[in-house]
């Protein structure tokens, strides 16, 4: 089968998570013996460069990457500048910031597409400019569309759209797409039935939940808990939105630091809102917290094998019941215990059968009991994590034989 991904994100760039996901799939896919295409950008901004993802990219992938336009391509100098001018931006564009790329990335795929011939076009979002771009070569073409929700669009969980004709037009946008749609591929259960009930043209069997994946080469490189340092606790992502609010944790970790003076909470990785990076400063000693940027893919291994408890966290916010942050499922393959701090749902249900520590949210007398609890483990050198047998499915070779076969059967290929 000939797949063309329509993915914006792509390594040496590392943004988000999007990166990984889309990178193991399709190297999954080529070991499979799919031929595999890219439409992709280059040169946008905002993003850290990790060139470590760049050894899973398959030596036979086709590539075709038109230079990203963005609003900071050509207001550079206003490229640092954070809350009202984004804001303002915010209210003239659509669907996302991305949408520019366009210009160039629809004369570009139609020249890459008069040599490379897809049986099928898969659009993975966000961006949800890649929707539309999937969605016109696929008219274009006429070959399947599948689209691949990372994150609920027209929901909009996190406030993309400030003015009434940006929803009406994304509500109509995703109806039309959707309508012509051969599959659609989700990141959560609860985005399934969402979608199902929103549509109800969607079919059951038209939309498959496939999570974000445990890669192998990290696992296999994780030892064990090292009882000879102090107990570290580590944050793998961002801190940023409504569903990140980690203000109960903190209250509860200030405590549990004045009992255990040698405790450490780890953050590392993305984006920390000011609010919350003074909010983590202010309550927690600075012999207790470290705040690290972002870490290359080949070396966070280093970064678990000195931690003894994983931390994840999802806040109540509007649509929470939807998300799961794809670390959820790299965690599992870290044989460390997980502390979910996440409100009642999905995905808190998903970890406790996954034998996952998980306490609400907002509950910060039942964290402070959970830190206690994995603390006392540590002292007895008694740290597990989830059962290898529990794991086994989210591995990402076996994600990309489940997309693949999900493609050949929604396509009929």
């Amino acid at each position: 089968m000939k797949i063309l991904f329509v993915a914006y994100f792509f390594p040496p760039h590392a943004h988000a998570t999007a990166v990984e996901r889309t990178v193991m799939v399709i190297k999954g896919l080529s070991e499979e013996g799919h031929e595999i295409g890219l439409i992709t950008a280059r040169n946008y901004t905002y993003s850290s460069k990790d060139y470590s993802f760049l050894k899973y990219v398959p030596e036979n992938l086709k590539v075709v990457s038109p230079s990203a336009l963005e609003h900071s391509t050509f207001c550079k100098s206003l490229s640092n500048l954070q809350g009202a001018y984004k804001n303002t931006f915010r209210k003239f564009i659509w669907p996302d910031s991305r949408v520019l790329w366009l210009l160039n990335a629809i004369p570009a795929s139609s020249h890459f597409t008069k040599v490379f011939k897809p049986d099928v076009v898969v659009s993975v979002a966000p961006p949800y400019t890649d929707l539309l771009l999937g969605y016109l070569l696929s008219r274009r073409l006429k070959v399947p569309h599948v689209v691949d929700f990372l994150d609920p669009w027209s929901d909009d969980l996190y406030d993309m759209y400030p003015l009434w004709w940006q929803k009406e037009l994304t509500a109509s946008a995703e109806k039309e797409i959707l309508k012509r749609v051969k599959g659609v591929i989700v990141a959560t259960y609860p985005m399934k039935w969402r979608l199902i009930e929103k549509y109800p043209f969607l079919k059951p069997e038209m939309v498959e939940n496939i999570t974000f994946g445990i890669k192998e080469d990290l696992a296999n490189r994780i030892e064990s808990p090292d009882y000879s340092k102090p107990f570290a606790i580590l944050y793998l992502g961002t801190l940023q939105g409504g569903h990140k609010n980690p203000k109960s944790f903190v209250d509860a970790f200030r405590e549990f630091c004045s009992r255990h003076p040698e405790v450490i909470l780890k953050i590392v990785g993305g984006k920390i809102e000011d609010g919350i990076k003074d909010l983590l400063n202010k309550e927690i000693p600075n012999r207790n917290l470290q705040i690290m940027g972002y870490v290359k893919n080949e070396n966070i291994h280093l970064l678990v094998n000195e931690s003894h408890v994983l931390w994840l966290l999802i806040s109540r916010a509007r649509g929470f019941e939807l998300v799961m942050p794809a670390k959820t499922i790299t965690y599992l393959g870290l044989e460390r215990p997980i502390l979910a701090t996440v409100p009642e749902g999905w995905t808190a249900e998903f970890l406790k059968k996954a034998g996952v520590t998980v306490v609400s949210c907002d509950r910060k007398d039942e964290i402070l009991t959970c830190l206690e609890e994995l603390y006392q483990k540590y002292l007895n050198h008694d740290l597990n994590g989830p059962e290898s047998s529990v794991t086994e499915e989210f591995k990402y070779s076996t994600i990309a034989r489940k997309y693949g076969k999900f493609l050949e059967t929604s396509c009929n290929l």
